[in-house]
């Protein structure tokens, strides 16, 4: 009988979505428990997490920086067209009394 196409023979296949969420969760997963070197140390531990704390700072200084150089270019833009005299006010109908 012939197995089906998409069948998956690996003994140790590689880990899906489900296996790393459970991970993340803190649930025993079956696709590292023969590795003796996964476990992490307490000192790469802490070195994960400071990495994790530098690059999510980064992350939120490079869209801070980004909303600033944006909000300098837009008021530069502005500033810059009304000096050219490229913005017009909206007319304003006068009213004129009736005698």
């Amino acid at each position: 009988m012939q197995q089906p196409p998409f069948h998956n023979s690996n003994q140790d296949p590689l880990p899906d979505a489900n296996d790393i969420q459970a991970e993340f969760q803190g649930k025993p997963t079956t696709w590292h428990q023969d590795d003796p070197n996964f476990e992490l140390s307490e000192a790469g531990r802490s070195r994960l997490e400071a990495d994790k704390r530098w690059l999510r700072n980064f992350i939120v200084g490079l869209l801070l920086a980004g909303f600033a150089v944006g909000g300098l270019l837009a008021v530069g833009l502005v500033w810059g067209m009304n000096r050219l005299n490229m913005i017009e006010p909206t007319p304003v109908p006068s009213q004129e009394s009736a005698p």
